[in-house]
Parts: structure tokens; C-alpha cells; sequence
């Protein structure tokens, strides 16, 4: 069951219905570490060099406290949304358009 695509899950319910192991929990600096590894999938990819210039002068900078790889994986969110965003407004555009030459092609047959 995925819950994290399911708006009707109760996270509070089933905490309180299934309440976690402690023998099951694991704590330390180690094992966070490894939470944090498994989490973030390490791979290499070739970034331009001013590109990586540019999001390292703007970690220095202090921006909001993030490393450069960290700037580099947000601009590359943002900009995701933002091509959803632009293909969904593209689609939109495109139904009115047709909706409107429909009507107009309609009108121009109608006798006088």
C-alpha cells in the first residue's frame, strides 16, 4: 500500500493502532548515515564548469545554508515543475484555440 499517494490514509490512526518496534529502531550517527546514503543515490553527471562556478559562488554566498549540490538538485525541481506548468498551459491553449476555430467555422456556415 503506498501511502504517500493516499489522501485518505490517517498517519495519526495507524501510528496509534501500530505503534513502532523499539527493538526495531536503530539510532546513531552510523545509522543515519546509512538512512542518508540510501536515500540519496549517488551517480556522477557531467555539469559545465561555470555552471558549477555559479552554484558554488551562490552556496558561499550563504544561500539559505545549501551546498552547491544541493542548489543544482532544487534549480533542477523547480525547473521540472515548471516545464509540467508550461505543458499544461500548452495543452490548455490549444483546446481553447480549436474550441474557438470550431465556433468560428460554425458561424461561417450558418446562412444569412
Amino acid at each position: 500500500m503506498n501511502t504517500m499517494e493516499d489522501d485518505a490514509f490517517d498517519d495519526q490512526a495507524h501510528m496509534r493502532e501500530t505503534p513502532p518496534d523499539p527493538a526495531k529502531i536503530r539510532r546513531g550517527t552510523a545509522e543515519r548515515q546509512q538512512r542518508f546514503d540510501v536515500a540519496m543515490k549517488r551517480l556522477t553527471v557531467r555539469i559545465d564548469e561555470e555552471l558549477l562556478q555559479q552554484f558554488s559562488q551562490l552556496a558561499a554566498e550563504g544561500a539559505e545554508g545549501k551546498s552547491h549540490e544541493q542548489l543544482i538538485n532544487q534549480a533542477l525541481r523547480e525547473w521540472l515543475s515548471a516545464r509540467g506548468m508550461k505543458e499544461m498551459l500548452r495543452a490548455e491553449i490549444q483546446m481553447a484555440v480549436q474550441q474557438s476555430l470550431a465556433s468560428a467555422r460554425r458561424g461561417m456556415e450558418a446562412p444569412l
